[in-house]
């Protein structure tokens, strides 16, 4: 079986191409690193996504994806990690070139689209990532004419696949009821690529770190504000480190020296970044909600759920702070998770389990 994965979402993608490689699948990732984070390890760059001018703008961004689409073509599985990767004046054309020279065409559902964003207007998802969040919610407002554009673009991406796949509870919420949706499955990881250190205090201080990205998104004006009150009550117990947009290597290198993660309050589920985080061996927080374990049928995880409320993310911390004497079994028991349920094989087995359940 040849796969070809196009997109990246924090190193997915990459993760999952190693699980299929393992099971000897010969894949293929086509792919920019996605931008600052600077993922290495795609089989070629899928588009050039910087210019200097509007016109590099329309050829690296229209013209050339499209001249070169032909490298796309004759795999037997293609998946997208999400409905929009192109630009919306390509995006359908692209996709439909891709669908008709490959024999199957699936779609991740792993980041914001257009499922999610209605999951969140009907009310069903709850609190999400839209909350005070205008630029984000501007990108489907009804009445303009650019938000409407990406919305035709991502429902054509939805309805035209052979499988839409979702890989957590907020993104499931949305497509569950689509005809051709699959299960959903979670993150893929590579535990063996990450060092992973026992979780021991140095110093006599807790270092708690939160990693600024989006932050709107990741609901950082709750976590600093909880932090904040968290080092005026343990001035002498913790350290607080607060950094932002770090590529990948930078940011595994950060952790080395990091006792609890606080990841973001404003999902459901944990993503990524937490993987990478509890393989290294920190304590992390982030989404955990009980809604989210279901999806997968769990009944409990490492990860500390923390919502956008700043007392219920102090609370939380205080809860782990007084728990310093077992930090090194809860990283332990945090990387065992990942090589466990995330474990990148195991995931790749479910992938192709569901791409062969297609006809």
């Amino acid at each position: 079986m040849r796969v070809l994965l196009i997109g990246e979402y924090s190193g997915f993608f990459l993760n999952l191409k190693k699980g299929l490689e393992k099971l000897g699948v010969d894949c293929t990732l086509a792919a920019n690193g996605d931008g600052w984070k600077a993922i290495e390890g795609a089989s070629f760059q899928l588009f050039n996504p910087s210019y200097r001018n509007i016109f590099e703008k329309i050829f690296n961004l229209i013209i050339e994806p499209y001249i070169s689409r032909k490298k796309l073509f004759g795999f037997d599985v293609v998946m997208v990690v999400n409905p929009l990767i192109y630009s919306k004046f390509i995006n359908m054309a692209m996709f439909s070139e891709i669908k008709k020279h490959s024999r199957k065409f699936f779609t991740s559902i792993s980041g914001d689209c257009v499922s999610v964003y209605k999951s969140y207007e009907n009310g069903s998802l709850g609190y999400y990532i839209y909350d005070d969040n205008p630029v984000l919610i501007e990108q489907y407002n009804p009445h303009k004419l650019r938000a409407k554009l990406q919305m035709y673009v991502e429902e054509a991406t939805l309805k035209a696949s052979d499988g839409i796949i979702p890989i957590m509870y907020e993104y499931a919420l949305g497509v569950k009821n689509r005809v051709n949706c699959l299960q959903t499955i979670p993150l893929p990881f590579d535990a063996s690529a990450v060092h992973y250190k026992p979780n021991k205090i140095k110093n006599n201080k807790i270092v708690i770190a939160h990693g600024i990205i989006r932050e709107a998104c990741k609901g950082s004006r709750f976590i600093i504000e909880a932090l904040d009150i968290i080092k005026k009550r343990y001035p002498d117990e913790v350290e607080i480190l607060v950094k932002g947009k770090m590529p990948l290597k930078e940011y595994l290198k950060w952790l080395n020296k990091v006792n609890i993660l606080v990841d973001q309050c404003k999902e459901h589920c944990y993503g990524m970044n937490a993987l990478y985080a509890m393989s290294r061996g920190c304590i992390v927080l982030g989404g955990a909600s009980e809604n989210s374990l279901a999806e997968f049928g769990l009944e409990s995880c490492p990860v500390v759920h923390i919502e956008p409320d700043v007392q219920q993310i102090v609370n939380q911390l205080e809860k782990v702070i007084n728990c310093k004497q077992k930090f090194e079994r809860m990283g332990c028991e945090s990387r065992k998770f990942v090589e466990t349920f995330h474990n990148c094989e195991r995931v790749a087995r479910l992938y192709l389990t569901a791409w062969n359940g297609v006809s």
